[in-house]
């Protein structure tokens, strides 16, 4: 099995909370070379480097917790919200107030955004219930993702201020784990610099020392200067990597499934109608691998893939989601977009291509209807596997628990038109339980995936010995399949059911 670098796991996690607060690719990897050069300005020890490290990466790890109170507070739009509130997060309170009147109900009717914004603005604790949301989710998922014990706990405390007048509310000083003080500088030094230029970002830094800012931290970024600070140049994300502090940290096997099952809740997150899919899609898939006959690595890709195939979709605003798109507008550009994110933040991780190149596959179809590539034909059994399993929740799960009858007939339908592969369609079905539909040319006689696999291999001449070796199951299992297909096809030799096999085009 192959194993992940948690420094190039974070640093992908890094792009992806990028996309979900609005801010461009490759923006936390600057700001963690900031916090680095910072960390080296300070001389921290080597715990406190590693820690700033990785907190820097990870400071927005809880931007999804409360993506659907933002979006009704923003008239949908949640990442442009948070794009828009990040230069005054560690303001004063009247650029602060000053910035949601700007956003809030943008997009809005009058009438309809002046109620909006008065819920806002009579809400007092509002925010630091949102931005408590943040931390707390943000430490939660860094403890799943098998970071350093310093870590999860430092993000518990990523909105607060020097002054005791953040998130914790009264965590105040050198109380604040260093790693926030000096993630909280780096990120504003690049958002500012870049956004309004060095001047700016250093105004911002002499406006707001010993208020949100530690003064040392800000003696440090100064005595370096804003320019050399922010001179990073390129190939950020190798430069990231080599200022990872210590020995290299791997993740495999069981901690590196919990890890994506990390970021899977992390995009789930999102819409609380889409609570727990990545990890159902996980389970189904798993069971549907079992089904299929993949083998272990096979197997161990497709639950990878399924729980991270979502990730993408953080970068489309709730509103979307939720408002319906048309074919041919921007937002359904959005949304076909999601699965191509998924796949090019992961497929930079080492060890992760075949993971990725799956998961950017899940929305694709047989015949081209697909997106986000419009693929045409078959891309392999894990990927057919995990379309299937993924329009299944969607309809089953996710629009109404008890839709699994309609799941079952709209993924036949699909495999009947050629969209989805009719083997990938009854693995999963079987997987969850069901049978399918019938259709034309589809299961005659209501065999199971696993019978039509017996019983093709059966009229191809195998043994029952052959059979069991081809499909890794025992040799009892194919006699008690072989069995069930003589009752259901109504025959009563191997000749009988090679001819019934041929008629019914079940043969290769």
């Amino acid at each position: 099995m192959e194993r992940v670098r948690l420094a190039e796991l974070c640093a992908a996690t890094s792009l992806f909370t990028d996309l979900g607060t609005g801010q461009p690719t490759e923006h936390g990897l600057r700001a963690c070379l900031v916090a680095m050069r910072l960390a080296d300005a300070l001389d921290l020890d080597a715990a406190a480097r590693g820690e700033v490290f990785y907190v820097s990466l990870l400071r927005f790890l809880g931007c999804t917790a409360d993506a659907g109170e933002l979006a009704a507070m923003a008239g949908g739009d949640d990442v442009r919200f948070l794009a828009g509130m990040a230069p005054v997060a560690m303001g004063s309170p009247r650029e602060e107030i000053a910035r949601m009147v700007r956003l809030v109900g943008s997009g809005q009717r009058w009438p309809r955004r002046l109620r909006t914004l008065a819920r806002a603005l009579t809400d007092p604790k509002g925010g630091e219930r949102l931005l408590s949301a943040h931390c707390e989710v943000g430490a939660r998922l860094a403890t799943e993702m098998s970071l350093p014990e310093r870590v999860p706990t430092a993000l518990e405390a990523a909105y607060a201020r020097w002054d005791g007048r953040g998130v914790p509310a009264g965590l105040a000083g050198d109380d604040i784990p260093v790693s926030i003080r000096v993630s909280i500088v780096a990120r504003d030094i690049e958002l500012w610099a870049r956004e309004t230029g060095h001047d700016a970002a250093r105004q911002v830094l002499a406006q707001r020392r010993g208020r949100a800012y530690d003064p040392a931290v800000i003696d440090a970024a100064l005595g370096v200067g804003v320019d050399r600070l922010c001179d990073l140049g390129g190939g950020l994300w190798q430069a990231v990597l080599d200022r990872e502090p210590g020995a290299v940290r791997w993740l495999s096997g069981p901690p590196l499934r919990r890890a994506f099952a990390a970021l899977g809740d992390y995009a789930d997150l999102k819409l609380p109608e889409r609570t727990g899919h990545a990890r159902r899609v996980a389970r189904l898939a798993s069971a549907a691998a079992e089904v299929a006959g993949l083998d272990g690595d096979e197997a161990e890709d497709l639950v990878r893939a399924a729980l991270v195939h979502d990730v993408g979709m953080v970068a489309v605003p709730v509103g979307v989601w939720r408002g319906g798109v048309r074919a041919g507008d921007a937002e359904s550009e959005l949304v076909r977009l999601h699965p191509h994110w998924s796949a090019r933040v992961l497929g930079r991780c080492v060890g992760l291509g075949r993971v990725a190149l799956v998961a950017g596959q899940h929305h694709e179809r047989w015949d081209g209807s697909g997106y986000p590539f419009g693929l045409i034909g078959d891309q392999g059994r894990v990927s057919g596997l995990l379309a299937c399993a993924v329009l299944f929740d969607e309809i089953a799960a996710i629009d109404d628990p008890r839709q699994t009858a309609g799941a079952a007939a709209e993924l036949a339908t699909l495999a009947d038109a050629g969209a989805l592969g009719r083997r990938d369609v009854h693995s999963v079905l079987e997987a969850a339980g069901l049978e399918a539909p019938r259709t034309r040319n589809d299961r005659p006689a209501g065999l199971t995936e696993r019978e039509r696999e017996v019983l093709g291999l059966l009229a191809r001449g195998l043994t029952n010995r052959q059979i069991a070796s081809a499909l890794r199951v025992s040799v009892k299992t194919v006699g008690a399949h072989i069995e069930h297909i003589y009752v259901k096809a109504d025959v009563r030799s191997r000749a009988a059911a090679t001819l019934f096999a041929m008629q019914h085009d079940l043969v290769g």
